[in-house]
């Protein structure tokens, strides 16, 4: 009578531990269909939902890093009671799941159950298709905006060209001569024979002066829609400062006598060539006041604000500007430059993640820079 007794609680009880498990694997099934959710949050639900399945529910804590982003339960630390496995993306190890008892256990049968090591295996596989389907979503997401950009970008160039006054045989003219460059590879050469204009139509560039030291101060970084060389379209028939691709570029190359007859065919292209040649000295001016008259805090501050407002557009500074680029700019060692941005960071007016500058401050940043 006992023994049956025992047979039944014992069924009974092993059907609880079923249902806790099938519970939890409904759970992280239900969080595993959404795509769009950020990848923390998506962690931080399947950290609350593990332990649901495990015996010890109330002891049992959960780890997951992927990539740089970590979820973790509550007292989590590590212990030898512990079940872990990698994550996968394409057979590249992208993180962890770490599930651990962080008090003793009985263990008559064992610290994990049969049923709890085959459940823990589950889990990880389910996350692993998560990840994979993910990376897919997000690598076609990209090629579609990447394709819309370009369709975009296309677009916007021929607009900028035509507001410039050009016709579409004076377009024809000023395209005929496209030419690719890589990330750091050089566009002009200080002192070499000035045979183009350049037309700026991708990616970013910077214009620099060498001095005899082999030190470089970089006094403009340009974006796309822009010409380069107009200096020395007039002068004495040589570059006086050299240009290098931050990141892969696309430059049109247009002989000076053809942009040249284009100027004196038409006058409203020679006005707003005029008004970008003045804006162009005016950025140069602003950046001698800076050099000459700011210490190095201030001279940081205007790099910032020029590279947030007029390049990037945005408050976040991407990597394709590197400290060495901003040191350049600000006139300074980079070793200097690099102290005063952990103090700008400590002051919570920038953030610096994965080498990307973000803004975080910038009122305080233009009282700075105001400041000298």
């Amino acid at each position: 009578m006992y023994n049956q007794k025992d047979n039944i609680e014992s069924i009974v009880k092993s059907l609880n531990e079923r249902k806790k498990e099938l519970e939890c694997i409904y759970k992280i099934d239900f969080v595993l269909k959404d795509f769009d959710n950020d990848l923390k949050s998506v962690l931080l639900q399947i950290v609350d939902i593990v332990p649901i399945g495990w015996r010890y529910s109330d002891i049992c804590k959960i780890k997951i890093s992927v990539y740089d982003v970590e979820a973790a339960s509550k007292d989590f630390k590590k212990s030898e009671l512990k079940l872990s496995a990698p994550l996968f993306v394409d057979e590249i190890q992208v993180g962890e799941l770490m599930l651990c008892y962080i008090k003793p256990v009985r263990a008559e049968k064992g610290v994990f159950l049969e049923e709890e090591n085959r459940l823990f295996q589950t889990i990880v596989e389910k996350i692993n298709q998560y990840l994979s389907f993910r990376k897919l979503k997000e690598q076609y997401s990209e090629s579609i905006e990447n394709k819309l950009k370009h369709n975009n970008h296309e677009s916007g160039f021929s607009e900028y060209l035509k507001k410039l006054h050009l016709s579409n045989e004076e377009i024809d003219i000023i395209t005929k001569v496209p030419i690719e460059f890589r990330k750091g590879e050089t566009i002009c050469k200080q002192g070499s024979f000035a045979s183009f204009v350049m037309i700026h139509k991708e990616g970013l560039v910077k214009a620099f002066i060498e001095n005899s030291h082999y030190k470089n101060h970089v006094f403009k970084i340009t974006k796309p829609f822009n010409i380069i060389g107009l200096s020395s379209l007039y002068g004495d028939n040589y570059y006086h400062f050299s240009c290098q691709a931050l990141m892969p570029s696309k430059i049109y190359l247009v002989e000076r006598n053809n942009f040249d007859l284009i100027i004196r065919s038409n006058p409203q292209f020679s006005i707003e060539i005029m008004k970008m040649y003045s804006n162009s000295l005016q950025n140069v001016y602003d950046k001698l006041g800076s050099i000459a008259n700011k210490q190095a805090l201030g001279r940081v501050c205007d790099t910032l604000i020029y590279l947030s407002e007029k390049v990037f557009e945005s408050n976040i500074i991407e990597t394709s500007v590197t400290r060495k680029d901003i040191a350049e700019f600000s006139g300074l060692a980079t070793e200097n430059l690099v102290r005063i941005l952990s103090d700008l960071k400590k002051d919570n007016i920038i953030s610096i993640n994965n080498k990307v500058i973000e803004i975080l401050n910038p009122d305080t940043l233009k009282m700075l820079s105001n400041l000298g």
